[in-house]
């Protein structure tokens, strides 16, 4: 086996094993949801398919998220002459186990049918529909309405700092203490959560610890800066549950 399969072997078991992580109880929509999450393993590893286009921004202008979800709500994807491509509701029968409108064409940036998590990247925008990746495989884009109540359209700006937490390569993108300042030098817990808290241009500023609000006024230093992408590529995983 080659060095290649070998990494993807592991990247395979290491998802197994999130998956079958500790859980945490949320309720959303008057749905009750199981959540999993580990203070130590990427969640999003469960909650996204990588890909080598993956971390590749470019060319996008921000995002497409679940808004406001109710039952009896549906998120719709249209072909580009107007006919139905896709539809899922996040409210169905879950007694067998399986996902009722799962579709292997449909892998986008971000999705968990139990958790009502839904991002993609938005590549056009119109006053009639927003263009998206419905698939980060293979490249495939589809429309949904601009005006679809189920939906929302951000800035990736405005999306990183919607999240709960970050993750980032700490040799190679090292905690700074102003946007391309000094690299700064403090004692970080190796199981803290990486709160973000404010974006300039390509630099983010995170704040860690159980509680980012508490941590500013209780630890002032606990906080610095990254980037967060770099010429158009991502340099940072989204933790999206507490």
């Amino acid at each position: 086996m080659d060095g290649v399969s070998n990494y993807m072997l592991k990247v395979l078991i290491s998802t197994s094993a999130v998956l079958f992580g500790l859980i945490c109880c949320a309720n959303y929509g008057g749905k009750q949801i199981t959540v999993k999450n580990s203070t130590q393993a990427k969640p999003d590893e469960v909650l996204r398919h990588t890909a080598g286009e993956k971390f590749n921004i470019k060319n996008t202008r921000g995002v497409v998220a679940l808004n406001k979800f109710v039952k009896g709500d549906f998120v719709r994807f249209y072909n580009a002459d107007g006919s139905l491509w896709y539809e899922f509701t996040y409210f169905y029968d879950d007694r067998d186990g399986k996902f009722e409108y799962s579709n292997d064409d449909f892998r986008p940036f971000a999705f968990h049918q139990d958790n009502f998590l839904l991002v993609l990247k938005c590549t056009e925008t119109t006053d009639r529909f927003f263009e998206v990746v419905v698939n980060e495989q293979t490249g495939l884009k589809k429309y949904v309405k601009a005006n679809d109540p189920v939906l929302k359209f951000e800035t990736w700006e405005k999306f990183v700092l919607s999240v709960f937490a970050v993750n980032f390569d700490k040799k190679a993108n090292p905690l700074l203490e102003a946007p391309n300042g000094r690299v700064k030098s403090v004692a970080v817990p190796s199981d803290a959560n990486f709160r973000p808290v404010e974006t300039e241009g390509d630099w983010l500023k995170v704040r860690w610890g159980p509680d980012a609000a508490k941590t500013r006024d209780a630890m002032p230093n606990a906080s610095g800066w990254i980037r967060w992408k770099n010429d158009g590529t991502l340099l940072v995983d989204f933790y999206y549950f507490s």
